[in-house]
């Protein structure tokens, strides 16, 4: 009996024991978490997600061929916001303190939101009043005003809209005004707008709808303030708990060291906009990330931009990380070496806009020019030996850095880098004293007249700067802008001459201040006078156009239309319109590229200028002569008909091929048929009753304007004799003479122009030296290049560039030119000021081609010339 008491009391003692084991040990876990890992289990028990935050890599520096810095990369503290719903509780109470903070250190709030106050108004980024009007439909789009719109006016209706419908919907869309557009995003983002004033709203705004727009691609954390400085990146880093959803980081933000200097050439970077899909496609953030868009920065995006980094981590409900998971590190783009001097740049610059405010200051200093615009210039240096640039500026430039700082673009930068025409036409006007011109018109005439209304954008008063007077910064005017290259165009004359053999350098020409152009159209010139007995040094020197006018007389006589083009092509003087070869100079950034005057370009040219004047003339029903005939409209319409269309396109490319190819493709059944067959088509006819009569005074009044006028013009020498003095036709880029001078100075050999000189690595290795490419060896005879070079010589030494050299210690050979547009006094412009050279004279190192938009005569130019001569040469002495 008593060993089974014992038996029973060492069982429950047992099991006693094991039950105060265990629970001891649960008290004592629990006791571990509850007071030593409190706050750790806390704060993962607030987890709102995983997220992957990425990290923007470096841009590749870019160089000058000295290896001094043109653009680099700055470390910055950024101000973050992370969205969450518990952040989204205190959003306003925390903006408002980070507001409070950031202005009583001096900070400035990442503003890129292109609607304002104070006024209201848009400030879309946009070369031409279409340009933004096209921006501002999209902004509207992307915060869902269309849809409210097609609701409105298509609510039934089923499938997509037609184009007319759409066209409405954006109309629409312009109507709603700035003000408007910020009530409505004030009542969407729900912003107290009786609690806060105008400008708190905005400052919420901002932020609010780059959460909205980064809600369509995920999480994005939303940048508050950029580039602050550290000492507030430190306060806020002390007070983050106080401020639900900020947080602290770093992020490369590009820089221009040098300002503006280069800009034409850098280009700049801008944040993406929402319609950039390439761009996603290849793995950009559009709510953030920065691209190329002009010049090397956009030319070498792909090179420049790096390898993008990021980090997985987890977030607490505040938005806070607490943990990181995984990173990967960013890495940078390639550096890029260019061939331009900085020096020689900075000088380049100096002089264009020292010239330009001394012909401003000075606006009638010389005979027959008011240079009261010159506003706006281009420069470029070659090194003749390799094509490489050594100098190329655009004036007026931009500061880059406002572009590349978020908020860096204040009103008055946006301004001044996409002016409103509107404003700028009516200062202009006033400014330039157009008015006397048209004594009995309005202002507002005077207006339409040189700044038409483009009826193509609807909604709102957009004006087109036909005769291209705004200055505009962001324009590369040395690389995209083809202008006349007047009397510097002589030389490439002089060598079809001497190289076809209808002239030698000794040819003489008695210079009477006059040439007869045929058709009993006598050509005075006025400015120059008569020079009397000239052979080709002297023509060169004193600038001959009766010289050069009787050259290409004599070249047109012997080889036929296109005898000058063919070897201003071997020049880089425009290519062969029937060849397969690509029409550029080789220069990486974007350029225009110029024609010389060609029998095929002509035709094209005059079917569609012509062609225009048929369709304005049968649009009002008035002939040529003045005399009534029946309207027949042929401009595209939206409402028409894929019949209609195609007999309208059909009839316009009949009207082409006959102004083109004369009585040969003039088939008065062709026009009979399709005129008819348009009258039954069109609706706008119906009821007409246009009789076979009617239709035949069309079809006269056709034939008169496209075969006895216009194909008649392409059969008169006038259109090359203008060309052979760099007029007419003629247009180049100041990159496409620069070249074309190059090609002179070293012989006869074209080099591709090129702006890099060597790509490297984050760590300064070469990846890729470029190397001088030669597009085409000329093969023009020494002793003709030998007779050039004597005329331009000349022109430096005792001609028209002569006092601008006078006294300079290097010999140097040149060419002025004077190139004018017709009734440019009307619209307030004058002549282009284009000067071209080369130095040394006996063993040429480097081409220039200055030109100054509205500089008067070309001479004018040669003084810039001379001060980038000399700058180079101080560099390399």
């Amino acid at each position: 009996m008593k060993e089974k008491k014992e038996r029973r009391f060492t069982r429950y003692s047992a099991l006693i024991l094991i039950m105060i084991i265990i629970f001891t040990a649960i008290s004592s876990k629990l006791f571990t978490l509850q007071v030593f890992n409190s706050e750790t289990y806390r704060e993962k028990a607030s987890v709102k997600s995983l997220r992957e935050i990425p990290e923007v890599a470096p841009r590749g520096n870019i160089l000058d061929k000295n290896g001094l810095p043109l653009a680099l990369n700055t470390q910055t503290y950024i101000l973050v916001y992370n969205q969450t719903e518990e952040s989204d509780k205190y959003f306003f109470d925390t903006m408002s303190k980070v507001f409070n903070i950031l202005d009583k250190n001096g900070e400035t709030q990442k503003d890129d939101f292109e609607l304002k106050v104070n006024p209201f108004t848009f400030e879309f980024r946009g070369d031409d009043d279409k340009t933004k009007r096209t921006l501002e439909v999209r902004f509207k789009k992307d915060r869902g005003f269309a849809d409210e719109i097609k609701n409105k006016l298509y609510k039934d209706k089923k499938g997509k809209l037609t184009y007319e419908e759409k066209a409405k919907v954006d109309e629409e869309l312009l109507n709603i005004t700035p003000k408007e557009t910020f009530n409505k995003l004030v009542k969407r983002y729900g912003i107290d707008d009786k609690k806060y004033s105008i400008d708190e709203q905005r400052r919420f705004m901002i932020i609010k709808d780059e959460l909205k727009m980064n809600s369509f691609l995920g999480y994005r954390p939303v940048v508050v303030a950029n580039n602050i400085k550290k000492d507030t990146a430190f306060k806020f880093i002390q007070m983050l708990n106080n401020f639900p959803g900020m947080d602290v980081t770093t992020r490369p933000m590009r820089i221009y060291p040098n300002g503006e200097l280069a800009s034409g050439v850098l280009g700049y970077i801008s944040k993406m906009d929402s319609s950039n899909d390439k761009c996603s496609e290849k793995g950009y953030d559009i709510s953030s990330d920065y691209v190329g868009k002009s010049g090397i920065e956009s030319a070498f995006e792909d090179r420049l931009k790096g390898s993008k980094g990021g980090k997985i981590v987890k977030l607490n409900k505040y938005g806070r990380i607490i943990e990181e998971l995984g990173s990967r590190d960013p890495y940078p783009g390639q550096t890029i070496q260019l061939t331009i001097d900085k020096d020689v740049q900075a000088a380049t610059e100096k002089a264009l806009d020292g010239r330009m405010k001394y012909l401003r200051e000075n606006p009638l200093e010389q005979q027959g020019s008011n240079t009261i615009n010159a506003t706006r210039a281009a420069a470029v240096a070659i090194d003749v030996n390799t094509g490489a640039v050594i100098a190329l500026a655009s004036r007026p430039g931009f500061d880059p850095n406002a572009f590349a700082a978020p908020g860096g673009l204040s009103s008055e930068l946006y301004k001044k880098y996409y002016p409103d025409i509107n404003e700028f036409a009516k200062q202009y006007i006033e400014r330039i004293g157009l008015m006397s011109y048209f004594p009995e018109q309005s202002e507002e005439d005077v207006l339409n007249k040189l700044f038409p209304i483009d009826t193509s954008v609807k909604g709102k008063i957009a004006r087109v700067d036909i005769h291209d007077v705004c200055p505009k910064p962001l324009f590369n005017y040395a690389t995209q802008s083809r202008v006349p290259p007047g009397s510097t165009f002589k030389p490439m004359t002089a060598i079809a001459g001497l190289e076809s053999g209808v002239i030698t350098p000794n040819y003489g020409v008695d210079d009477t201040g006059e040439y007869d152009i045929g058709g009993g159209h006598v050509i005075q010139f006025k400015l120059d006078g008569a020079n009397g007995w000239v052979n080709l040094t002297r023509a060169i020197e004193k600038s001959s156009n009766p010289y050069f006018m009787h050259l290409a007389k004599l070249l047109r006589n012997a080889f036929g239309d296109d005898s000058l083009a063919k070897y201003a092509w071997k020049f880089g003087l425009g290519i062969d319109p029937n060849s397969n070869v690509k029409p550029a100079t080789g220069i990486e950034i974007s350029e225009a590229f110029g024609q010389v005057f060609n029998s095929w370009s002509q035709k094209n040219q005059y079917a569609q200028t012509y062609l225009w004047k048929i369709m304005q003339q049968l649009k009002a029903g008035v002939d040529d002569r003045g005399k009534s005939i029946t309207a027949i409209d042929l401009y595209d319409r939206s409402g028409d008909s894929d019949k209609v269309k195609k007999l309208k396109n059909d009839i316009k490319k009949q009207i082409q091929n006959s102004i083109k190819d004369g009585d040969k493709a003039f088939n008065t059944n062709t026009y009979k048929n399709l005129i008819n067959n348009l009258i039954e088509e069109d609706p706008k006819y119906k009821g007409a009753n246009i009789t076979k009569g009617q239709i035949n005074s069309i079809i006269s009044n056709i034939y008169y304007i496209a075969v006895s006028d216009a194909y008649s013009q392409t059969k008169i020498g006038a259109p090359m004799y203008f060309a052979s003095i760099g007029q007419g036709m003629d247009e180049f880029t100041p990159v496409q003479l620069a070249n074309y001078i190059a090609t002179i100075a070293n012989g006869g050999t074209r080099y591709s122009v090129h702006l890099v000189d060597k790509f490297l690595d984050p760590d300064g290795r070469v990846i890729e030296q470029v190397k001088p490419e030669v597009v085409e060896r000329t093969g023009i005879k020494p002793e003709n290049i030998e007779a050039i070079k004597a005329g331009m010589k000349a022109v430096n030494e005792k001609g028209t560039a002569s006092q601008a050299f006078k006294g300079f210690n290097i010999r140097t050979a040149g060419k002025t030119g004077t190139a004018s547009l017709n009734d440019q006094e009307t619209f307030g412009r004058t002549d282009f000021a284009v000067y071209v050279g080369f130095a040394p004279l006996e063993n040429p190192k480097i081409a220039v081609c200055v030109m100054v938009f509205d500089g008067g005569q070309g001479a004018s130019s040669a003084y810039v010339a001379k001060d980038i001569f000399e700058a180079y040469f101080n560099k390399t002495s």
